[in-house]
């Protein structure tokens, strides 16, 4: 996976902890919790995917980034994160990553 310098806001520490904890064959059983302004989302870790914002490729908008793809464990959404949509606080089995 290619890391882009505009993904370097707190969003690497997202993926290095979820590398950290497949690589420990932990990553099916870790709980992350969101936090948005009021809303407290728990989650688990579902996959992670490069993406593009949706512009034609020999466009200058257009633009490639990472997402981590969460589900929220109380109502089964999906919540993808990227560099553009970083959650206020971030807990990974209680430890607080951002």
């Amino acid at each position: 996976m290619i890391i882009f310098e505009k993904e370097r806001n707190g969003f690497t520490t997202i993926l290095d902890c979820i590398e950290e904890l497949y690589d420990k064959k932990q990553n099916k059983t870790a709980i992350f919790r969101f936090v948005y302004n009021d809303k407290v989302f728990e989650t688990k870790y579902v996959t992670m995917f490069e993406s593009d914002n949706g512009e034609e490729l020999d466009t200058p908008e257009y633009e490639e980034f990472n997402v981590i793809l969460f589900e929220n464990i109380e109502t089964h959404e999906y919540i993808d994160i990227n560099y553009k949509n970083l959650p206020k606080e971030l807990y990974c089995n209680g430890k607080r990553i951002i």
